[in-house]
């Protein structure tokens, strides 16, 4: 695959459809495509614009995965509450994303990944690919 991709993106209907479909539910985050290379990991925006620098956190992470991997997902921000429950913020993710990269790297917030699909697997991942 090429970088940037184009990413599948979820639209609105006025009635599910039929037949074999899964459902999965909406997460508000930021839509991420990871790439982990041979030698570094890469994050790009639903646009194709390279956000690696602004989820640097979710880059170091992702260094453990295996080269070849390519993971579509959201890049979430967890924040509790008074009464110390953790919910997702999209507020807190499009403010990390719209951030300057040094702003992004001073948070105190890490970001998981919520992946919605992988789009491939190095040979190292059980020889699929």
């Amino acid at each position: 695959m090429e970088w940037p991709v184009d990413v599948a993106l979820a639209r609105p209907v006025t009635q599910l459809p039929t037949g074999p479909w899964a459902y999965e539910i909406k997460v508000d985050g930021h839509r991420t495509v990871l790439w982990r290379t041979e030698e570094s990991v890469r994050l790009q925006s639903r646009t194709g614009r390279d956000v690696t620098a602004l989820w640097m956190d979710l880059a170091v992470a992702a260094m453990r995965l295996p080269p070849g991997v390519i993971l579509d997902g959201e890049a979430v921000v967890y924040l509790s509450d008074a009464d110390g429950n953790a919910r997702i913020s999209f507020e807190a993710a499009q403010s990390r994303a719209l951030s300057r990269p040094r702003r992004a790297r001073g948070t105190r917030r890490p970001a998981p990944r919520d992946v919605r699909g992988v789009r491939r697997l190095g040979p190292s991942c059980g020889g699929l690919s």
